[in-house]
């Protein structure tokens, strides 16, 4: 009885129009002074508590990175980089838009500020190059949905908060799932370019579609060793000498990018790199581990893994070189589309060294969730502000007080979202439904499938943050005594999360796109329907195999 009582409340006022986080003010309340006894001190005391856990701190701070990066050109940089990457395939700047929202929401937290920042560049670029308006809508409103996945994710941390999972596995159990939707809405993206024959953005129209991917591919592959391995080198050299390890791999990384403006321009030094690190070094790391696993081998049958390896490997990228046109084994001289993905990747690398910033020093241990959302926005204030230039001092307020205002939001929301938590206890209901669905034979498989028909209905009519705030603190309880594991909870949580905000009438990515394409919220839905059908069909993937969510943080050490 009690329950329904709660509910309607809370139903009765959020129909009258009134904001969520005042409804649950007004329900918890109301609920509280008419129908129990429970002292009004009491009542103040979990109000304060309950919002002075440290994790809350991270998200104002992801939210003031994001707004830096929003407005410090970041994206328009990813954006070359993507389309230099996957331009040349059919439907070329969707693809690029798919991976260009896909790395910034690496590094920002949040759907609508991907969508803002990739959509506000690309759109009308796409428009310019021949797509359909709904085309270009259509892919960069699903897309946008990443960031509240890939971590690091604003709406993760609410979860974390309301249920009191650790933050660093969920941000660890998003990366392979937030890969995979990144990969299934890609392939959307291009059967639909390739079933219309929309246009490319081939930089040189006489290569083959093989011969661009190789040679792209190959660009990004050595822009990723030359960025990774000399620091690494240098600072294991280091460590011998100075007393703190991380402080040895850190001046060597700082030195190394100080350098790389020059040093990426010097031919003799790019190849200099290209045959120590690749050429030499790869058959060598390789031997050395083939060796070690079969080292129950006779010692003349030991000596053929080198020989073999290095020979396969010297093989394969000659042959790789001498089909692309770009990388003969020993003079190395970049050329056609790998030159450009290296260019691009140089003019990015500061915005992409944030996902290292954040995702590394967690689970490297330097610090935690939180103190990597700190650091991540003093690091894009750097960026945005002193590297890049695209952001002047005097624009810094701005951007401070916008932040301002969408923390104390979502701080408003976690407050009354708090007592709500406190009287659903309170009340026992999570563990009455619970204890309800164990008693009429209701198992695992049953009780996801009402999960997710409860967030996707929930979907149409609240934005994100409420909808955890809410049903985590009903929902967790059940799940635990079923014996789901919390952290592959949060994930099937977050990915509903995903497909609410792409869909009518509440669909924050939606009501973003309409202002950014000019279309109306009807017309903007018929437009996301295919890649909404592929997230629906990746929800169940996500809900009944927990492996893919929890491998990672689990091989990470993580979890148990």
């Amino acid at each position: 009885m009690n329950a329904a009582i709660i509910f309607f409340l809370l139903l009765t006022l959020m129909l009258t129009g009134m904001p969520i986080s005042i409804s649950l003010g007004l329900t918890v309340l109301s609920f509280l002074f008419l129908f129990t006894e429970v002292p009004l001190e009491s009542v103040a005391l979990k109000l304060f508590t309950g919002i002075e856990k440290f994790e809350i701190m991270a998200i104002p701070f992801f939210i003031l990175a994001g707004n830096f990066l929003t407005h410090g050109g970041v994206a328009r940089r990813m954006i070359k980089f993507a389309t230099a990457m996957v331009g040349h395939w059919p439907g070329g700047l969707g693809l690029a838009g798919v991976l260009a929202c896909a790395l910034f929401a690496a590094i920002s937290g949040s759907s609508p500020a991907t969508v803002v920042a990739i959509g506000s560049i690309l759109l009308p670029a796409m428009v310019k190059a021949g797509y359909p308006n709904k085309f270009g809508a259509g892919v960069i409103t699903t897309s946008g949905a990443l960031g509240i996945l890939i971590p690091p994710s604003i709406v993760m941390v609410m979860y974390s908060v309301a249920t009191n999972t650790s933050v660093g596995a969920l941000f660890m159990a998003g990366v392979i799932p937030g890969l995979v939707l990144a990969f299934i809405l890609g392939l959307v993206t291009w059967y639909r370019a390739w079933k219309f024959n929309y246009p490319r953005t081939k930089l040189y129209p006489e290569r083959s579609d093989s011969q661009a991917t190789v040679s792209a591919l190959f660009g990004a592959y050595f822009s990723l060793i030359f960025t990774v391995f000399p620091p690494i080198i240098v600072g294991s050299l280091l460590s011998m000498i100075l007393p703190s390890t991380g402080m040895s791999y850190m001046i060597a990384g700082v030195a190394w990018l100080m350098l790389a403006p020059w040093a990426t321009k010097n031919e003799w030094v790019t190849r200099f790199v290209y045959v120590v690190l690749n050429v030499i070094g790869v058959p060598i790391f390789v031997s050395l581990q083939m060796v070690s696993a079969f080292d129950a081998l006779p010692t003349m049958q030991l000596i053929f893994i080198p020989t073999l390896v290095t020979l396969g490997w010297l093989t394969l990228i000659q042959t790789c070189g001498k089909f692309t046109n770009i990388a003969p084994t020993f003079y190395f001289k970049l050329q056609w589309e790998a030159l450009e993905v290296w260019r691009v990747y140089w003019e990015s690398i500061w915005g992409l060294l944030l996902i290292v910033v954040v995702m590394g020093g967690i689970y490297a241990g330097l610090f935690t969730p939180t103190e990597a959302a700190a650091m991540s926005a003093v690091y894009a204030f750097i960026v945005a502000v002193f590297i890049y230039k695209d952001l002047s001092l005097k624009d810094v307020p701005r951007v401070l007080l916008s932040s301002a205002n969408m923390s104390a939001m979502l701080l408003y929301i976690i407050t009354n979202a708090v007592l709500f938590s406190f009287i659903m206890t309170n009340e026992n209901i999570p563990q009455a439904l619970a204890d309800w669905m164990i008693g009429h034979g209701l198992g695992t498989i049953a009780f996801l499938l009402a999960v997710n028909v409860v967030l996707l209905v929930a979907g149409n009519f609240m934005e994100p943050s409420s909808i955890v705030l809410i049903f985590a603190p009903i929902l967790f309880p059940v799940a635990i005594k079923l014996g789901i594991d919390p952290v592959h909870f949060g994930i099937i949580m977050v990915v509903n999360m995903e497909v609410g905000m792409c869909h009518p009438p509440v669909g924050l990515n939606l009501y973003v796109a309409s202002g950014i394409t000019r279309m109306g919220i009807t017309e903007l839905t018929v437009a996301v329907w295919p890649w909404l059908l592929s997230m629906l069909g990746f929800l169940v993937l996500v809900t009944y195999w927990p492996g893919l969510s929890i491998w990672l943080p689990k091989s990470l050490g993580m979890m148990m």
